[in-house]
């Protein structure tokens, strides 16, 4: 799965746009053995979509958890280019037109919310507000990201390194 999702993420479409031909190199497969092991191409985009919810950590893994955030920003929200960024979108639009893939999804954007959370609440600032409802804004906003990185070709989007501090300081 890893291997597939990786080829994925690098290429600058949505998902929608490519064949078990295409993919089946990745997963070190042939075509044939893609669908024997999913059953369908739609089968494959499930098994990714658990893939990407369970590779979603449930707690705090480190010590730090302000580097542990920003980690987790970076690997969920930060795309190499704008097509790359408009093909996450594109491949974001299609789940959500599928019931069991937008059930993933919902179930991912529950446990990216309980990490975040746990985070903030282990960040222990002196004005911390709620980490629950911090967590909902910030995530909308690393979420926002991903659409300016779409939206922009000349490179001046926010990263989510600075969407965090920007967020902190409001925050604190």
């Amino acid at each position: 799965m890893a291997r597939v999702s990786g080829y994925l993420a690098q290429r600058e479409w949505p998902a929608a746009s490519w064949a078990l031909a295409e993919v089946a190199p990745a997963a070190g497969l042939s075509p044939a053995g893609l669908v024997k092991r999913f059953g369908s191409r739609e089968g494959l985009l499930l098994a990714l979509g658990r893939h990407w919810v369970d590779g979603i950590p449930s707690a705090p893994t480190t010590a730090e958890p302000l580097t542990e955030l920003r980690w987790f920003a970076r690997d969920m929200f930060l795309v190499p280019t704008a097509a790359a960024a408009v093909g996450g979108i594109g491949d974001l639009v299609a789940d959500l037109a599928s019931a069991t893939a937008a059930a993933t999804l919902a179930e991912g954007r529950a446990k990216q919310h309980g990490y975040v959370a746990a985070l903030l609440r282990k960040l222990a600032y002196p004005r911390a507000g709620e980490p629950e409802l911090a967590a909902r804004i910030l995530l909308d906003a690393l979420h926002g990201v991903l659409l300016s990185q779409a939206a922009d070709a000349a490179g001046v989007a926010l990263s989510p390194d600075d969407t965090i501090d920007y967020f902190l300081e409001l925050w604190i």
